[in-house]
């Protein structure tokens, strides 16, 4: 398939390009490498960082380039909302729209209560969103889900678990599957809704509350979410009652085709060689040993496949269609590199300094590529998993038997 852009799309290039110069500044902070698993996603500093720059995306109309017209988009062509997305990509940069899993469902599946309630203050950047899928007993197989929501006059009250809500102490709004029917199949019977977590002064809504759960460094990334029987009106709910699976799939289905992330990886390595030009051992530069030239070189080759993947996700996507198998193969190569390729690859290449993890003064690159590649570990259970990737995989675009 021939991927090249039009003049236009190579012009918008160049202009995105010329803003990220002038706009973006990681101060030092690393929050983007491997999506929330960052070692700086929790920093106060850094997230205040990345909130000023998508103002300035907002204040450029970009923000919400990608978004129909009636909502106050721009209907931008795909391939500027590309090359957008793949350059923010490539700097490190936050993502440049308003949280992918959630934005389309809601135009897809919300009411006008619910697009009028939420759209506005998500394309001013003044709503954060968790997810509250995942519990306990229902990671891969989410379908098994057990919290609760009965039906109470005009309210849903919600009682059960979730767990590894990445980032759910930032937000103030969860969107939420529970099971509202549990004589049903286990596919049918689940309702999605929209949750209030923090009220407008910050404060926990009633009957929830945050569990805190650590990464490898002492770092609060994820919460389990305990809720007693929290009240939700029956006008935040996300499609109609016990139908919700089906609208978390619309939502599962744009988290999975996300194309900024093969380009995130390759300004990560792209930024690791610059490092190691510089970089000595003993007198001598790590790039002229023949086998680690050899390993960055196929690992190069690798990031290049990855974005042949999300570049195909990409023109199908442009042609209307619904690449479910294909953005599933794409996110799962993402995932797949990065835990067994990108950062193992830098690992080698460093040696025993790789043990060494920011901040320490004498670790290359500020101590990142060894923090990452403990972190990068994880990647086999987020967004679903590895695992849960491969399913996909097989049973869409394979048709092969559960």
């Amino acid at each position: 398939m021939d991927f090249r852009l039009s003049p236009e799309g190579e012009a918008f290039r160049d202009e995105v390009r010329d803003f990220l110069k002038e706009n973006w500044d990681t101060k030092e902070f690393d929050a983007h490498s491997i999506n929330v698993r960052s070692i700086d996603f929790a920093s106060a500093e850094s997230r205040e960082n990345d909130h000023e720059f998508i103002l300035k995306l907002v204040d450029k109309g970009w923000y919400t380039m990608h978004w129909p017209e009636e909502y106050g988009g721009q209907d931008a062509p795909f391939d500027k909302q590309f090359v957008y997305m793949e350059e923010l990509g490539y700097a490190g940069a936050p993502e440049g729209s308003p949280a992918a899993n959630i934005t389309g469902v809601l135009m897809i599946h919300g009411t006008d209560f619910l697009k009028e309630k939420f759209l506005g203050p998500m394309a001013r950047a003044e709503i954060d969103w968790a997810q509250g899928y995942s519990e306990p007993n229902a990671g891969t197989d989410l379908a098994s889900l057990q919290t609760r929501g009965v039906e109470d006059g005009d309210d849903i009250v919600v009682t059960g678990q979730k767990i590894w809500s990445s980032g759910s102490h930032f937000s103030n709004w969860y969107h939420i599957l529970v099971r509202t029917d549990p004589s049903a199949p286990k596919h049918r019977g689940i309702t999605y809704l929209a949750m209030q977590l923090k009220d407008d002064d910050g404060n926990m809504m009633p009957g929830i509350t945050l569990r805190p759960l650590y990464d490898f460094f002492g770092t609060r990334r994820w919460n389990e979410v305990f809720m007693d029987e929290v009240r939700v009106p029956k006008r935040y709910m996300i499609g109609e009652m016990n139908r919700g699976w089906y609208a978390a799939m619309t939502t599962l289905n744009f988290e999975r085709t996300g194309i900024d992330n093969a380009a995130r990886q390759i300004g990560v390595f792209d930024r690791f060689i610059a490092m190691a030009r510089d970089l000595k051992f003993n007198g001598e530069s790590i790039l002229n040993n023949g086998v680690t030239r050899h390993q960055l070189a196929d690992l190069r080759v690798t990031l290049e496949i990855d974005r042949m993947l999300a570049y195909r996700v990409a023109a199908m996507q442009a042609a209307g269609e619904v690449p479910q198998a294909e953005g599933a193969m794409s996110g799962w190569r993402v995932l797949h590199t990065s835990k067994y390729w990108l950062w193992p690859t830098f690992a080698r290449a460093l040696g025993p300094y790789i043990g060494l993890h920011k901040p320490e003064p004498r670790a290359p690159g500020n101590g990142i590529y060894g923090t990452h590649y403990m972190l990068s570990q994880n990647e086999s259970g987020g967004g679903g998993g590895i695992a849960l990737g491969a399913n996909i995989i097989a049973w869409r675009g394979l048709g092969l038997p559960r």
